[in-house]
């Protein structure tokens, strides 16, 4: 009985009804959510500009990380070794800071060949 009433409440017309909360919380109704209302409010302009980009600059980056980063592995390989070794002597890192050359960094470090 108590979980039919709960679920009965949100049937109610103070959510659904004319002057509800549901219609005043439309997107349509709030300011600053519309290209009409954007186009008003001026000072909202360069905030959805900077969000916006910041965003795709996030995405953008998460996407990077996702494709070139040797912690995500794709290829589902049984030998460890194998998905790895596609990194080898490749620069994967976004800044060269250091300025190290990364062409025969793995033979310079003595790098043991685990394939043998």
């Amino acid at each position: 009985m108590f979980l039919s009433k709960i679920l009965a409440a949100a049937d109610h017309p103070y959510l659904m009804g004319v002057g509800g909360r549901k219609k005043n919380n439309s997107p349509a109704s709030m300011q600053g959510l519309t290209v009409k209302s954007l186009k008003h409010h001026v000072a909202l302009q360069p905030l959805f500009i900077i969000m916006g980009a910041g965003v795709l600059f996030v995405a953008a980056y998460v996407g990077r990380l996702a494709r070139k980063s040797t912690d995500v592995n794709w290829s589902k390989m049984k030998d460890p070794v194998d998905p790895m070794s596609v990194y080898e002597n490749k620069q994967f890192k976004m800044f060269n800071v250091g300025g190290v050359d990364h062409s025969n960094l793995s033979t310079k470090r003595n790098e043991p060949n685990y394939r043998a």
